[in-house]
């Protein structure tokens, strides 16, 4: 069963707890969409071909990214 009463389990340090967990899940959530996001990167730039430019378009193609 889920704790009821969070003071009962931990006494004292309830809320010191509440906030190790709290910045703990919002950490891992922003390491998990920096992961998500340079696996992204790296997959678009193994497929050049993948963009249709089309035989009348001289210039290349730009990168589709916000990093420079």
């Amino acid at each position: 069963m889920l704790v009821t009463n969070l003071a009962t389990q931990f006494g004292t340090l309830a809320e010191t707890v509440e906030l190790f967990l709290a910045l703990a899940l919002m950490f891992s959530g922003i390491f998990l969409t920096w992961v998500v996001q340079k696996w992204a990167d790296k997959t678009s730039e193994e497929h050049p071909g993948a963009v249709n430019l089309g035989k009348a378009n001289p210039e290349p193609r730009e990168q589709n990214t916000m990093r420079s």
